[in-house]
């Protein structure tokens, strides 16, 4: 309730204001999800609403981003959450940012192990990356001719509620609860320091990013009859690049992170990646071919690894594809196989996306999941549909 009447508020005054730019959609995701669990529903439908608004002032602008969702069955996806709420003062050379936003780090396509500042939002869908939960943060950027630099410093740790137990999507025990243990205070911040930049004459763009605070990733511990998040702290220097030459783009990400926690081990990630574009191969339609590996590398066996958080992507080979229609609806289909090289796990995926009447979207996806045996998540396949308005 207290969210509805900020939102509310923050709508109204919004609306009265000079200047102000926004968009949104609203429309609904109808899934059918065939799998042998049992007590899971094969059925997901919901309905959707997501709202930017940016008003400008003398020296900055204020920005909201926000979602609403209302699932049919599942009483744990009726919520609204805010995921930017923030004032950004802009300076000759630099920028200052204040409040909650949300931020996409990373090159690769299909998955970004560099894009830590964010906690993954389970509600929504835990398959999408990009569904993240805004973090409250300040955060001051200076720019140089080619490059800049970024300090920030998020304060407080998100909560990961899930779907309720009869979801395919909830792939937690019973016992589980969303209530969050950490290792130090709920509210030490966690520091990034961010240098990016890029070479106009290479097409070189990178980022190379420093983090102590709480990591990303959290295990799971019984407290009492409860099965709790833990929440622990580390040292992390990640990088992140991209190379263009020709049509091709070459990319690559990078990290090392050392636990302060006598249960996780410290572990490397690593991912390199090409895509070849060819132009014009069925009338004005452009074909990309994606070719992606990924690694993480546990240091210590005898410590918690991938294995016990339940990453997908431990050592993985994707290989995939993009068409671009470029006709006047924006078509696209995007699809992948990716193909653990140790344990054989499967996932191989597919959407297409257009735009009807210019105000309408269409998305059409299949995801097939197989997962190694005694693994967390269970064999499905999902097939959804999305419509919407976007205004």
């Amino acid at each position: 309730m207290k969210k509805t009447i900020i939102l509310s508020t923050l709508l109204f005054s919004s609306l009265l204001a000079d200047g102000l730019e926004y968009k949104g959609n609203i429309g609904f995701q109808s899934s059918y999800i065939d799998h042998d669990i049992a007590g899971k529903r094969e059925q997901q439908n919901a309905l959707r609403l997501e709202l930017e608004l940016k008003q400008k002032t003398a020296n900055g602008q204020m920005v909201f981003s926000g979602e609403a969702i209302v699932d049919t069955e599942d009483k744990e996806r009726r919520y609204i959450d805010v995921n930017d709420l923030y004032y950004k003062h802009d300076f000759e050379n630099s920028d200052l940012l204040i409040g909650r936003n949300t931020r996409f780090w990373g090159a690769m396509e299909f998955y970004n192990h560099t894009d830590v500042f964010n906690t993954k939002d389970w509600r929504d869908n835990p398959f999408d990356y990009d569904a993240k939960i805004g973090a409250n943060n300040i955060a001051y950027r200076h720019y140089f001719e080619n490059s800049e630099l970024a300090f920030i410093a998020k304060v407080g740790q998100e909560r990961q509620r899930v779907q309720d137990q009869e979801s395919v999507n909830n792939f937690m025990p019973p016992n589980y609860s969303d209530k969050l243990e950490t290792q130090k205070s709920k509210n030490r911040p966690t520091v990034y320091v961010k240098y990016a930049g890029s070479a106009e004459e290479t097409q070189f763009d990178y980022a190379v990013i420093y983090q102590n605070g709480y990591d990303e990733q959290r295990y799971l511990a019984p407290k009492g009859a409860s099965l709790h998040q833990n929440a622990y702290l580390v040292d992390k220097v990640m990088a992140y690049a991209t190379l263009v030459s020709g049509e091709t783009i070459y990319k690559t990400e990078l990290a090392y992170t050392k636990s302060d926690d006598e249960h996780v081990s410290d572990y490397a990630q690593y991912s390199v990646g090409v895509e070849h574009t060819l132009y014009g191969v069925w009338g004005k339609s452009d074909l990309g071919l994606l070719a992606e590996y990924y690694k993480y590398d546990d240091k210590e066996s005898s410590k918690l690894g991938a294995k016990d958080f339940g990453n997908l992507f431990q050592d993985d080979v994707t290989l995939g594809f993009r068409l671009t229609l470029n006709d006047g609806s924006d078509s696209d289909v995007l699809g992948g196989l990716s193909i653990d090289q140790d344990n054989h796990e499967k996932l191989l995926f597919v959407e297409y996306n257009t735009r009807l009447f210019e105000k309408y979207k269409l998305g059409l996806s299949y995801q097939h999941l197989e997962p190694k045996s005694g693994s967390r998540f269970k064999e499905l396949d999902s097939a959804m549909v999305e419509f919407g308005y976007y205004f």
